[in-house]
């Protein structure tokens, strides 16, 4: 299809007189006969799918339990690190005030982990196991360093932690009534009672060495670095943790208003939050014949599971009948596969919410550089009935076309994976805006067939321009 449009030139002029006089400047200077003739074309693109291997985790929430998709048979099983925090601010009462034991030293009334969540995903009446383990003072998770989905827990781990419990929980406790469930101040969690005796070797410490107390880096360098919680059995669901807290109970004895002696009851919280490092391990089964190039269709499976890969016709789109021609837009869309599948009572797998397009030697950089889509080499998109749209892609296809003659092997070839959005608002005095601040590998769920592979290839819509 071709189309005729008048080019118009506009010329700048710098003049030397003082008329300032420019209402006819740039018109005479037209050519005659300058015309753009746009054409489009549609290019087919070859897509299959593969492991995702390993991905980058600094994640602000952490996974827990065991799930199997029923859509796929695909078993993911997570655990997780996490350091605990320590307010700047943090005090304990005079230790002559403490409850101690026979031989004068402060004491805990109890001492527990505190695994907090709005979000699951699974069957909340499943019984699931969980071991919890204080980590080890000589190898510490640091700051700065990439750490990946696949990473040995052990080398964080000593012989004889001083907390090692195993315990059972479900998600849905018969205890908690529906009004506190449903109380929108109740934040629902897991308790996992901690030996009393840990929790009063916290408290002593504060007393001995109150400097291990003044920032997180010391606590966890020096007082308690923090533990490993571990699916060590059932299958049938997965939390996801929005934050933990260790939780130590103690008493103290005070005065009250009225001026009579009492005692009261106090508690040392610290948190793993984004202030810390919280570490995610997935362990990840997938049934081989979801990497069949025979499929009509490839799959995006999230964490850390299956990509689709995409070879692009870039010698075509720029080359041939369009070497000439100027790629002005090209768009490509990845519409979800129906599989046939009836899953309606199932605990089914919802699609991505947010995928990401880039070149496939770029994706390990692009997320330990902390990079955010620049719309040249790298896209993202969400899920929108049924597709995932990137309305153009022209600038992805100039700049590979460019590396074509490179030592690169995979120069044609991009990825498309979930990734979870973070944003930040930005208020003026009549509007808030939502600014995309960062992307991470997707620690969520998520499954979603799309059309391709050895079925209906996804295709590349082009628009292109030249001058006659």
């Amino acid at each position: 299809m071709k189309k005729i449009i008048p080019a118009t030139v506009l010329a700048l002029f710098f003049l030397t007189a003082c008329d300032d006089t420019t209402n006819s400047a740039g018109f005479e200077v037209m050519p005659d006969g300058d015309n753009v003739v746009t054409s489009t074309a549609i290019f087919k693109t070859n897509t299959r799918s593969i492991a995702a291997g390993h991905v980058l985790i600094n994640t602000p929430h952490s996974y827990l339990g065991c799930v199997i998709d029923p859509e796929t048979d695909a078993l993911t099983r997570s655990s997780f690190l996490a350091q605990f925090h320590v307010m700047n601010d943090y005090s304990q009462p005079e230790q002559s005030l403490t409850k101690t034991d026979d031989e004068g030293k402060t004491v805990c009334d109890s001492c527990v982990l505190r695994l907090y969540f709005t979000q699951y995903y699974g069957d909340s009446l499943t019984t699931m196991k969980a071991r919890v383990r204080e980590l080890s003072r000589e190898n510490i998770m640091e700051e700065g360093k990439a750490y990946y989905s696949d990473f040995d827990a052990a080398e964080f781990l000593t012989d004889a932690p001083r907390v090692d419990k195993t315990t059972t929980y479900s998600i849905y406790d018969p205890t908690i009534p529906n009004s506190t469930l449903t109380n929108s101040s109740y934040y629902r969690n897991i308790t996992i009672s901690l030996p009393a005796a840990y929790g009063s070797e916290i408290l002593r410490a504060y007393y001995t060495s109150p400097q291990h107390f003044a920032n997180s880096y010391e606590f966890i360098h020096h007082v308690c670095p923090g533990f490993y919680v571990e699916n060590v059995g059932g299958i049938g669901n997965m939390l996801d943790v929005e934050f933990s807290t260790l939780d130590i109970y103690y008493s103290y004895r005070g005065t009250a208003t009225d001026g009579r002696d009492t005692t009261y009851t106090g508690i040392s919280r610290f948190a793993a939050t984004e202030e810390v490092l919280q570490n995610t391990s997935v362990e990840t089964q997938i049934p081989e014949e979801l990497l069949a190039e025979d499929n009509p269709y490839t799959l995006l499976k999230s964490p850390a599971g299956i990509y689709t890969e995409i070879t692009l016709p870039i010698d075509e789109i720029l080359g041939g009948e369009h070497a000439k021609d100027t790629l002005n837009s090209a768009q490509i869309v990845f519409d979800q596969y129906n599989t046939g599948s009836n899953l309606t009572n199932s605990f089914t797998l919802a699609p991505p919410a947010n995928i990401l397009m880039l070149p496939k030697s770029e994706m390990d950089e692009f997320f330990v550089e902390n990079k955010i889509p620049d719309n040249v080499t790298s896209f993202m998109t969400q899920y929108n009935n049924g597709s995932y749209a990137f309305n153009n892609i022209a600038r992805l296809i100039k700049t590979l076309y460019q590396r074509r003659d490179t030592s690169e092997p995979d120069w044609n070839k991009v990825v498309l994976v979930p990734v979870d959005a973070e944003y930040t608002s930005i208020s003026t005095l009549y509007t808030t805006t939502q600014v995309l601040t960062r992307l991470r590998p997707a620690l969520s769920l998520s499954t979603v067939h799309l059309a391709g592979a050895s079925g209906t290839p996804p295709q590349i819509s082009c628009i292109y321009s030249h001058f006659e």
